[in-house]
């Protein structure tokens, strides 16, 4: 729809006249944060997985101070975050 605007009608390329060229705008920095939300989430269940696979690892040395920190660690996060959001 925003080539219409831009071919047929000479409008140029990103002009706020072209309500299309609008929507199309609005419609890429909605994927561009939603992509960054999702490579965030994946950062932290990644990071979150691999301290639980090291302190498994240790075994019986590190007892389950070591499988309970990264899980402590998360759970404050998330917490700080909601107490912050309002």
């Amino acid at each position: 729809a925003d080539l219409v605007g831009k071919v047929v009608h000479g409008i140029p390329e990103d002009d706020p006249r072209n309500p299309a060229t609008i929507a199309d705008n609005v419609g890429d920095n909605v994927g561009d944060v939603a992509g960054m939300g999702s490579d965030l989430f994946g950062s932290f269940a990644e990071s979150t997985c691999a301290a639980l696979v090291i302190g498994s690892s240790i075994g019986a040395t590190g007892g389950w101070d070591a499988m309970v920190w990264p899980l402590i660690l998360s759970a404050t996060g998330i917490i700080v975050c909601l107490l912050c959001s309002f």
